[in-house]
């Protein structure tokens, strides 16, 4: 290690070209103690740029958090982080107000967090995307009796203990939200930590989890939330049925994006709208369209570390793209081939998402390639 205000940061772009991709390290604490933590900065060695960056630890170990853009695949950039102040753009911000979050990045607004605890589940809406165009449905819509479940984004399953915890039928479950663990904007983050607990008509708790995400100082051309998603059976065994109604991590688009109305569904492997992508296993599905002259997309990145990698989809021409790995012997039309599971009590499952709001179509917004951002990240090192 340098001195400790002379910390040396090295990047690797690796294989992949990186543009604005979140990139993270973890820091010995006692090397950044004359930093004041929070918003810090990098400057690049060779070039002199300076850019925002986000140093929060926990006692020992800090993690520091900046957001790469314009390095080439097989290139390396050196930084030297330091505490000096410089001029950004606003990073990600919160306003609280009652039962909801607004987020702004660099001053534009992105998207609001509900979580009040009268509601079905806590959700994001709106969720703007380029332009300050809408990419996802809300509570409501032109057809109010058609899937007023689907909250623009949100996690949720229809079979959980015997019990639906998807839709909003008269016997229907819910998900609570009970408190923060993490509620902070920063210069190139923002998060919001959530636990809540999954309980059926009554109030009777089935199980809990806790919502980690994490909001990035991107351009709204490529605008990133991070997912890190924990069940947790802490009220007994919990049994996940064997269900299409249902989406760990779920998105109800926008009605002009649908590829009903002349939006298009694409995964992974290329295949075309619900007929070739409804319950067949991908990395990651788009859903993209033209809002009101412009072309605009919404992406969710499946993590290899993920349980039953990669997931099936519950994905439909009118507007709703779900990730869902319990369903597999409905998707397969086959029973004997059965995804339910059982998490027994006290055991958690882990999961990692991230979803991108993007110009245009796969290509434009280069889908593809920002999907290996998220599981093959560049190399980094601090010396």
């Amino acid at each position: 290690m340098a001195e400790k205000n002379c910390i040396t940061v090295t990047v690797n772009a690796g294989e992949h070209n990186r543009d604005g991709c979140p990139v993270n390290v973890d820091v010995d604490n006692r090397e950044t103690e004359a930093l004041a933590g929070g918003s810090v900065t990098l400057t690049d060695q060779a070039s002199g740029a300076v850019i925002p960056a986000d140093l929060n630890g926990d006692g020992k170990t800090a993690t520091l958090l900046w957001i790469l853009d314009g390095l080439t695949a097989h290139q390396e950039r050196s930084y030297i982080l330091s505490s000096e102040s410089v001029e950004s753009s606003g990073g990600v911000a919160f306003n609280e107000r009652d039962n909801a979050i607004d987020v702004t990045i660099g001053g534009r607004a992105f998207t609001t967090f509900r979580y009040g605890t009268e509601g079905v589940r806590p959700y994001f809406f709106p969720v703007l995307g380029p332009g300050g165009h809408l990419v996802t449905r809300g509570e409501t819509s032109d057809n109010s009796s058609d899937h007023v479940h689907h909250r623009s984004l949100y996690v949720a399953y229809g079979e959980v203990n015997d019990v639906d915890v998807w839709a909003e039928g008269k016997n229907s479950g819910r998900v609570v939200h009970q408190s923060f663990t993490n509620k902070s904007g920063g210069a190139a983050v923002g998060k919001i930590y959530t636990e809540n607990d999954w309980v059926n008509k009554a109030g009777k708790k089935l199980m809990s989890d806790r919502q980690n995400f994490r909001i990035y100082n991107t351009p709204e051309t490529g605008t990133i939330i991070d997912l890190d998603l924990t069940f947790i059976a802490s009220a007994g065994d919990v049994h996940f049925g064997d269900t299409k109604e249902g989406g760990i991590i779920s998105v109800r688009v926008n009605p002009l994006m649908n590829a009903s109305d002349g939006g298009k569904i694409e995964n992974a492997y290329g295949g075309i709208n619900e007929g070739e992508t409804w319950g067949r296993r991908a990395q990651w599905c788009d859903y993209s369209g033209s809002v009101e002259g412009t072309h605009v997309g919404i992406a969710v990145f499946d993590h290899t570390s993920n349980p039953r990698y990669p997931t099936y989809w519950h994905v439909r021409n009118y507007g709703l793209m779900t990730t869902n790995i319990f369903g597999t012997g409905t998707f397969e039309g086959d029973q004997s081939k059965d995804g339910a599971y059982t998490l027994k009590s006290g055991e958690e499952m882990n999961f990692r998402f991230r979803v991108l709001i993007h110009a245009g179509d796969v290509a434009t917004g280069q889908v593809a390639q920002k999907y290996h951002d998220f599981i093959n990240p560049p190399a980094v090192s601090v010396s």
